[in-house]
């Protein structure tokens, strides 16, 4: 009657959590650890919170600790986690390896390996995220005749922002649909840059936009999900250091996905859900040159209290 009872608090919400009654050890570590308190200790053994099984935001962590795999989620496959490593380096050559990391801005002319990319890719989707499920996507551009015909595009669409901040008339539009902070960043920041970037163009056909990298990532997400532009930027961060520990140099670039985010033609041709944000962009290939000293960096204050 016991192992009934018990049997009967787990299987509530349609399998929310799954225990094997035989196995589970009744040490209490996946109640202990679940951020929402959805799992308790009934009869020793772990069971569903009734009434908790809703607030559940499937982080998998009772799953991930549990010594005996007793804990089961058919939510979250068994085939989705793996067993971790031991951690593979101190904090002194993680700190090295992070002093390694430059904004490349000249590249080879050499293409980067699909298979490279992926593995990329797969370190990014290891960043946190808000809530699960994940939602970021990733467009990667990495052939040279889109990467020139999106050239075209960044240098056509700020050629009108500049031509519009050159009319008094027009001016005060931009920055009612900008935004006082974004207006001032155009003002004093972008649009000299894009100037520059323009003329480099229209003098040789130079790319200062993408600084002729022969791989382009967009990171967008659906604004409508919690914390989408903070996973965004954590994965685009998770994909530099990925491409750093390859060989690879990267930069990320702030003039770009405000282009394709307001472009229709841009979303329609790589198909970009209208109800997602392009938020960042990384650009990446093999650096030209090897940087042979790097540069301090701190943080603007820090206070304890």
């Amino acid at each position: 009657m016991k192992n009934f009872r018990l049997q009967m608090r787990c299987n509530m919400a349609e399998q929310l959590h799954v225990v094997d009654l035989e196995t589970c050890l009744g040490d209490g570590i996946c109640a202990d650890i679940c951020p929402e308190d959805i799992l308790e200790m009934v009869d020793e053994k772990a069971a569903t919170v009734e009434g908790r099984a809703d607030a559940c935001i499937l982080c998998g962590q009772c799953v991930a600790v549990c010594p005996t795999e007793s804990m089961t989620m058919p939510q979250l496959p068994m085939e989705d986690f793996e067993r971790l490593p031991k951690q593979p380096f101190e904090y002194e050559e993680f700190f090295d390896f992070l002093k390694l990391r430059r904004s490349v801005r000249v590249f080879k002319d050499k293409p980067v390996e699909r298979g490279v990319i992926q593995k990329i890719l797969d370190a990014a989707a290891t960043a946190p995220m808000g809530l699960p499920p994940h939602s970021t996507e990733v467009l990667v551009i990495d052939e040279r005749e889109e990467l020139d015909f999106l050239l075209e595009q960044f240098v056509k669409d700020y050629e009108f922002m500049i031509k519009g901040f050159s009319n008094p008339l027009i001016r005060p539009i931009i920055r009612l649909s900008a935004g006082a902070e974004d207006f001032h960043t155009l003002k004093t920041c972008i649009l000299d840059i894009a100037r520059h970037a323009n003329e480099v163009y229209r003098d040789h056909g130079g790319d200062n936009y993408m600084r002729g990298a022969p791989v382009l990532m967009l990171f967008h997400g659906n604004r409508w999900t919690m914390s989408y532009e903070e996973n965004a930027h954590l994965i685009c961060n998770y994909a530099m250091l990925a491409a750093l520990s390859l060989g690879l140099g990267s930069t990320i670039i702030g003039l770009i996905p405000p282009v394709v985010d307001r472009s229709k033609l841009l979303r329609e041709r790589y198909g970009i859900p209208k109800d997602n944000k392009v938020c960042t962009s990384l650009v990446l290939g093999y650096p030209k040159y090897k940087y042979r000293q790097g540069i301090r960096r701190d943080l603007a204050g820090v206070t304890y209290h």
